[in-house]
């Protein structure tokens, strides 16, 4: 890992340098400054690109919580006090295990820093941006970040190693995806009825609860550092945000930088909330692209795991939307980043991938430039959304409720 640390310095140099949030070209124009080798110093000496020594580091508290749980047995039964815990004011319920107890009563709180800021954002420049276009978001991530972090072959085997659902039942893995990020994303996401608070702290125990069932079952820490470690969780939070920002650019639809930071400061809270590390976690839109581009120049291969993932969400497609689907869903990743659709041998359909290409902005663009003229149309379209995308979630896990559970046993399959 040691040949990475004189390019991984010239990234972070470009910290120093980045003005233009959203931009298609970030992680091109970063590649082009690594490779030049400038040896430089990251402009905030309080934030670190996520390295080596971050991908050896997973998150101990939760980690002992899990295994705490594990080893009394209770792991059935805090996924049952996930099920009934829903809303960011409600209590965590009395037959949670005292040390799930503890660590959700003491994790799923807002410092008064934090609260300031999303009370701020609740009615923010942001919050509008994706008012506006919350299906651009959604269809960013469903084809670009979602597979973007399968391109990177740690990720896809963090997720493979811990089965469960998240494999077998890709359908799942799509719909607690996206209800992650809409969760995080509404527009009364951190209000007491709520669930942002809730779903980001259950999120970091299922992430340490498929760390433990990786390590348990034949991971190797010195090959492959830490499953979901430290690095791994910064990248995947990236992809939920800041990947998207770049998407969303080749829908023509670009933020302020008012509106980038706005949104850094969202996926900040996140990340916290998540068990990142503050050192880390990502202060800036500039800092959020150099994550990005690290991942694309240093992390970017293909894998037995990622591209069986990959495929197992097209093929899940033509099982769920209609017969030919995938081909779509391919010329919709190949749209997003063509580089990760090689990576995950998706193949090229020059003619579909064409069409998709051209016709897919259009299908959005008009809708953002009415609620522009119309900011009303904004909220409207926002509570239309609310009620659309649990019926989404419903449909994608064959009319099954969205749940975040932790995987409880040996991995199948």
């Amino acid at each position: 890992m040691n040949e990475f640390v004189t390019s991984r310095t010239a990234l972070s140099a470009l910290a120093g340098g980045t003005t233009a949030a959203g931009r298609p070209d970030a992680a091109a124009s970063a590649q082009a400054k690594d490779s030049s080798g400038v040896p430089a110093s990251s402009p905030d000496p309080a934030w670190m690109l996520p390295g080596d020594q971050a991908a050896e580091e997973g998150d101990p508290e939760a980690d002992d919580v899990i295994a705490q749980l594990m080893r009394a047995d209770q792991m059935v039964l805090a996924n049952q006090v996930f099920h009934s815990w829903t809303r960011n004011d409600q209590p965590v319920p009395t037959e949670a295990p005292l040390v799930l107890r503890d660590f959700l009563q003491r994790n799923a709180v807002l410092t008064e820093d934090e609260r300031s800021t999303v009370d701020r954002l609740a009615h923010g420049d942001t919050i509008k941006l994706i008012q506006s276009n919350m299906e651009v978001f959604t269809m960013a991530e469903a084809f670009g970040g979602l597979f973007a972090a399968l391109a990177d072959p740690l990720l896809a085997k963090s997720v493979w190693a811990a089965k469960f659902d998240l494999v077998m039942d890709i359908g799942r893995r799509f719909s607690r995806t996206m209800n992650t990020m809409w969760d995080m994303l509404g527009t009364n996401s951190w209000e007491p009825s709520g669930s942002a608070l809730i779903t980001l702290v259950k999120l970091r125990l299922v992430h340490a609860a498929a760390r433990h069932m990786a390590l348990s079952h034949g991971w190797d820490r010195a090959r492959d550092g830490m499953p979901i470690s430290q690095r791994l969780k910064v990248e995947e939070l990236m992809y939920v945000g800041a990947y998207n920002v770049q998407l969303a650019a080749k829908y023509d639809m670009h933020p302020t930088a008012r509106q980038a930071d706005e949104l850094m400061a969202t996926m900040r809270i996140g990340g916290r909330l998540l068990g990142i590390d503050d050192k880390y976690n990502p202060r800036t839109i500039e800092q959020a692209d150099l994550v990005l581009a690290d991942a694309a120049a240093h992390h970017r291969a293909s894998s037995d795991e990622g591209i069986r993932l990959a495929h197992n969400m097209l093929d899940w497609m033509d099982r769920k939307i209609f017969p030919g689907a995938s081909a779509v869903g391919a010329s919709m990743v190949r749209m997003a980043d063509a580089h990760v659709a090689d990576v995950l041998h998706i193949r090229a359909n020059p003619p579909l991938d064409t069409a998709v290409a051209t016709l897919t902005p259009h299908l959005y663009r008009p809708a953002y430039e009415v609620q522009q003229k119309f900011p009303l149309l904004a909220s409207i379209h926002a509570q239309m959304f609310k009620i659309a995308a649990p019926i989404v979630a419903w449909y994608a896990v064959d009319f099954r409720d969205y749940d975040l559970q932790m995987p409880t046993g040996r991995p199948t399959g």
